[in-house]
């Protein structure tokens, strides 16, 4: 990248970012627009959890596919492509009329477009940004999760209040595609291409790839991680709704400012990390996994909704900032030509964690009559069990 201009590598880096901001804002605002659709198809907590569940389940199992695909024909194309794939399935979900409709466009939703973005970002990182500039390049662009969940709320709330949201998703739709389009124009062919050093190389076999020991605890670590991030993320609408009263309007505000600390948790954390504890990433993420448990059980122990809210905040930059540092593991330990396979694998197996929170928390809620202190313990215990298995890394990062 040294002989292009600065000012094209910070368009380029900010169009992924974008497209990062898509996929999180698919993500992140299904949760508070179940609130509306269980409402208008009589949905209970329970099937709410499966639709939640659905798009984890798909996402799992093709992450390792779209890896090996993004290799072959370039993260550029694969980056651009799950994008507009992104907006596509989001109008076909404001078709929706029953649940085994929704469940299925999630399932390929994860699916189809979602399981290449991030494994190609990540190697997109690897190829084409020194070693020192890998960490912070990789947590901002998982800080778009905080991007996303301040512009997806305060957009997707008063549209679900004032046009319904049925076109609610056609508009997100035709807005996201709109987004890999100019991703198209922004990102120079030249970048995201398959390496000529590394198109006559054979790939990283997946039996290869089961058998590096980091890998594993990586994979383990991921799931209850992402069991942690995506328990709080999906339920998050739900409980503000349910157990404080609030309105739609009113639940985007505080997600908004939830994001915010998000986006400021993992930005910050990226630049700290990288600049004051490279080599003892692990044990930031084991203060950050434990402080994310403790404030999780006190969201649901204060009686204070200002209170509340503090910590559920709290909670969810911890949850950040332990993932983005996570997450940025693999492109410092890894080999530049092994880093998508291996992140896919991470990805792929860990974020099936996704999978099953949402629909243990929307059991554990049925269960106990609309109750939240359960599924808040289910949370915390997932964030303290990740911090201790990523322990076990043993390169030293």
């Amino acid at each position: 990248m040294d002989k292009k201009e600065p000012r094209n590598v910070v368009w380029m880096l900010t169009a992924i970012f974008l497209g990062y901001s898509c996929i999180y804002v698919d993500k992140m605002t299904i949760g508070m627009s179940l609130v509306t659709i269980a409402t208008d198809l009589g949905f209970d907590p329970q099937q709410k959890g499966l639709i939640l569940s659905a798009f984890f389940l798909g996402y799992t199992i093709f992450q390792i596919p779209f890896g090996y695909l993004s290799n072959k024909i370039g993260t550029r194309k694969m980056m651009i492509t799950s994008v507009f794939l992104v907006g596509i399935f989001l109008c076909l979900f404001g078709f929706g009329f029953s649940l085994l409709y929704l469940i299925m466009v999630r399932f390929m939703t994860g699916a189809v477009a979602h399981s290449g973005y991030p494994s190609s970002v990540s190697t997109f990182i690897s190829q084409e940004l020194p070693l020192e500039k890998r960490g912070p390049a990789q947590s901002t662009m998982i800080a778009s999760s905080g991007f996303a969940s301040i512009i997806g709320p305060l957009l997707i709330a008063p549209l679900l209040v004032m046009v319904g949201w049925h076109k609610t998703y056609y508009l997100l739709g035709v807005a996201v595609m709109l987004i890999a389009v100019m991703m198209y124009f922004v990102i120079p062919k030249e970048f995201g291409g398959v390496k000529e050093q590394l198109q006559n190389k054979q790939s990283i076999s997946f039996k290869e790839v089961l058998k590096d020991r980091n890998v594993w605890v990586m994979i383990f670590a991921a799931f209850f991680i992402n069991a942690a991030v995506y328990g709080l993320n999906g339920w998050m609408a739900t409980y503000l709704v349910e157990a404080h009263g609030l309105a739609l309007t009113q639940t985007a505000y505080v997600s908004a400012v939830i994001g915010l600390f998000t986006m400021v948790a993992a930005m910050a954390g990226g630049v700290m990390v990288n600049k004051y504890f490279m080599g003892k990433e692990k044990y930031v993420i084991l203060v950050a996994t434990i402080s994310g448990g403790v404030f999780s059980i006190f969201v649901s122990l204060v009686s204070s909704f200002i209170a509340s809210m503090l910590f559920l905040a709290l909670a969810v930059a911890a949850a950040s900032l332990a993932f983005a540092t996570l997450m940025s593991i693999p492109l410092k330990i890894f080999p530049s030509e092994e880093v998508s396979a291996k992140y896919a694998t991470i990805n792929a197996v860990g974020v099936s964690g996704g999978f099953v929170a949402p629909t243990i928390i929307g059991a554990l809620i049925q269960l106990s009559q609309g109750n939240f202190f359960s599924s808040f313990i289910f949370i915390a215990v997932s964030f303290v069990v990740s911090g201790i298995i990523t322990l076990m890394v043993q390169r030293k990062v």
